[in-house]
Order: C-alpha cells, then structure tokens, then sequence
C-alpha cells in the first residue's frame, strides 16, 4: 500500500522524520543547483520517493502536513490582488469548459488500461478518475476493487505530474525559468499583529472548510481567510520565505512518501499502467486547457495547471509558486473535486457487490483531495 511510513519499526519516528527531512533538503538543493522549475517540491519529492522504494524508515507526521498546508494558503491567499478579482467574472466559463472535459479525461484514460492492459471495467475508471484519491480510495475498499493497484497508479499520476508540469509550462508559456528557483534575501518581518490576524482567521477558516465538507481544509480554509483580509486591505503581511521555502519542501516530502513500503518490484509493475494513465489523461486535459486559453484570454500555462488530472494541493501550490494565478487554480481543483464527490458514489457504488472488507485498507494513504 503507498502510505506514509517506512523501515524498521525500531527506528523512533523523530529520527526517520529527521532522515526524511534532510533526504528532502538534500533534493531540493540538488534540483535547484540543476536549474530545475520549481526545485524545492519537485526535488525534495523524487529524492524522498526514491529512498521509500529502497526502504529506507522514512516518517513524516500528519501535523506537519497539514501546518505545511496552513502555511502554503496563507501565502497563496496574500497573493490575490484587486486586480485578480476583476479576472474572477471569466472563471465561470472556463469552470463549465473543465467539468465538460471531466468525463472525457476518465473515460479516455480507463480505454487505454482496458485496451492496452487488460484492466477490469470499474477498476480502470477508479484508477482514471482525476484529483480525488482520498474518495476513489474510500469507493474501492468497500467492494472488490484491486485497492493496491488502484492506489499505485493514483500516487504515480500525482508524482508525475510533479516532475513533467513545471518544465512543460516554462516552455510553453511565459513563465521564467527561475521561477521560485532561489530563494531571495531575507527581508522584514511582518508585524506581529498582522501575523496573529492572519493566523486566526486561517484557523476559522480551517474551521469553516471542515463543516463544508470540501477538500484540504488547512489549504483552502487559510487561503480563502487570507486572500479576504488582503483583499480587504485588513492585512499586509506576506509570508516570508523563510516560512515558504521549507513549506515547499515538506509538501514534495509528503508527495514522496506516499511510495513508502512499496518496493521496486510493485513500482515495475505498475510504473507503464501510471504512464498510460497520465498520458491519456494529460493530453485530453491538454487539449481542453489550450481551448480554454485560446477563448477566454488566460495564459496556457495557468490552464493546464487547473485542468490537469493532478492533486488539489500539489496543482494550487505548482501555481503560486510559478507566479501564476494559484486562486484561478485552486477554484477549478475545487470544483472537480466537488463534481466527483456528488458523482463518483452514483457511478460507482452500484457496480460492485461488496465481497470483502480489506484489512488495513488505505483510503487515508494520501492527504491528496
């Protein structure tokens, strides 16, 4: 199963948090010395991946993640504008452009595992299903879907996009190279008021999420508290980078440690299933994000990233940290993720019968929403 640990269950979770910590550093140093887009996530995530499929006891707790996501919707929320308001009157269209293109991407991606891999039916769309691991995984453990597969080829399409995004928006639209590749001088600290404001309206802001019932809470419930109070004018602090640059690393960690406990041989496995997958669908995705660019205006590289069959938190964050419009990208995510919620127990909770319950099942493997 992917989950979050790994090793030897003698080695105390401070010290494989330490080890998974510095295994994520370590990446993000290296990919940043390489010139990659987006260094802190991406190379803390395949360096920390690599080292849970060699079985090296890697932890990485669930307060972290979910402080990581606090931090990263502060930041996001700080970053909305008056001036990204005034674009909000066109989202509508390119929201209804991507729920269209919804169940083309799933049932383009299942045909492919059908035809080329010679998956069942349900498993092949559960395995497509785009941004909504945490609900297919819930779906698949109460019948007699192949949960492990399924959860494998899910945490595949998420690490890859991870790694094939970045460099594909910095060649196909105008982002720089450099974007959020170094770190900038240290700069002032926010007033501590203006931190406390902030803090206490993302906690409420959690809080209201949770009773709503959308994905991510600690992300969306602090970046929608935070981007009301800069709207607004309330507040002006921003989130300095010494805050920001570990929150990036910590969130590759979490992507990485999903491979924890896998091993290469599964990874063999399942690794052309992943690939099909994210290629169908990326494509399909593709093609629809590119016709929302063209009609409405926006930049190709902003499309894709909230047309893309990838996690809420991992597509939100890639956006602000390449500069571009993370709110235009959070809403989409949140949408689909809102449209599979309502739809994915119609469509798939008549199709099985319920033969067993599968012990240890991993519908909380991922935080991804």
């Amino acid at each position: 199963m992917v989950g979050h640990d790994v090793g030897p269950g003698i080695v105390s979770p401070a010290a494989r948090l330490a080890t998974t910590l510095a295994l994520a550093i370590a990446g993000s140093l290296v990919f940043w010395g390489a010139g990659f887009p987006v260094p802190w996530i991406s190379g803390a995530m395949v360096v920390v991946a690599a080292a849970a499929l060699a079985g090296v006891p890697l932890h990485l707790p669930l307060w972290l993640r979910e402080l990581t996501f606090f931090v990263l919707g502060l930041s996001i929320g700080a970053a909305l504008t008056p001036q990204t308001v005034t674009q909000i009157g066109r989202w509508p269209a390119s929201l209804l452009l991507m729920l269209l293109t919804l169940p083309v991407v799933s049932l383009g991606a299942a045909l492919v595992l059908i035809r080329w891999r010679g998956w069942q039916r349900d498993d092949a769309m559960l395995a497509s299903v785009p941004g909504a691991l945490s609900l297919i995984l819930a779906l698949a453990d109460a019948t007699d879907a192949d949960v492990p597969r399924i959860a494998l080829v899910q945490a595949l399409r998420v690490a890859i996009l991870v790694i094939v995004v970045p460099p594909l928006i910095v060649l196909a639209s105008d982002v720089p190279p450099s974007a959020q590749t170094a770190p900038s001088a240290p700069g002032a600290l926010p007033d501590l008021p203006d931190v406390a404001i902030l803090a206490g309206a993302g906690l409420l802001g959690v809080v209201a999420i949770r009773l709503i019932r959308l994905p991510a809470p600690w992300l969306l419930g602090a970046l929608a508290a935070s981007a009301a109070l800069h709207v607004a004018g309330l507040v002006q602090a921003p989130v300095p980078d010494e805050a920001l640059l570990p929150a990036f690393v910590v969130l590759g960690a979490a992507v990485g440690v999903r491979f924890a406990g896998l091993g290469w041989a599964a990874l063999r496995s399942g690794i052309v299933d992943g690939l099909l997958v994210v290629a169908a669908g990326f494509a399909l995705s593709a093609a629809a994000a590119l016709l929302a660019a063209r009609l409405l205006g926006f930049s190709f590289g902003l499309t894709i990233l909230a047309f893309a069959p990838g996690a809420f938190e991992v597509m939100t964050v890639m956006a602000f940290a390449l500069g571009l419009d993370a709110a235009y990208v959070g809403a989409h995510h949140t949408v689909r993720f809102a449209a599979l919620a309502l739809l994915s127990p119609l469509l798939f909770g008549r199709r099985h019968t319920p033969l067993r319950r599968r012990g240890g099942g991993d519908g909380g493997a991922s935080r991804e929403r």
